[in-house]
């Protein structure tokens, strides 16, 4: 399936901006970027994107499931092409994420859900600090 039959398939119209996007996230290839990461690769592609249409794309593709976005302490949002279920290491000096499967991580019990509400998922986010 192309980019384009992806945005389609997800309810999202493929426009140019879009489809530019969608060609460098959407390869079967997962990563970890920023939308300043995202902007320089497509600056750098030869194309021209301002960064608030980056996040509106970005919202975009997240809303509807085609990306993640990773909740950290950090003040910038990073994102994630991998939206199964899986956990991360935070290198808290770099920035960089790094994959856990889901399988590495074993919790034996959660706390109980507050009435009203319902489970939507866990992920774990271990934070690393090199050692002096």
């Amino acid at each position: 399936m192309d980019s384009k039959d992806k945005l389609r398939k997800a309810g999202l119209r493929p426009t140019k901006q879009r489809m530019i996007i969608a060609n460098i996230l959407l390869d079967g290839v997962n990563r970890h970027f920023t939308a300043e990461n995202l902007q320089d690769e497509i600056n750098s592609s030869g194309n021209s994107m301002s960064i608030a249409t980056v996040y509106n794309c970005l919202k975009k593709f997240r809303n509807c499931g085609l990306i993640k976005q990773i909740e950290t302490s950090n003040d910038t949002a990073i994102f994630d092409t991998n939206t199964h279920q899986h956990h991360h290491f935070l290198n808290e000096e770099t920035g960089e994420l790094i994959d856990i499967e889901d399988d590495e991580i074993n919790l034996k019990s959660l706390p109980k859900i507050p009435q009203g509400y319902y489970s939507n998922g866990v992920e774990v986010l271990i934070k690393l600090k090199k050692q002096d």
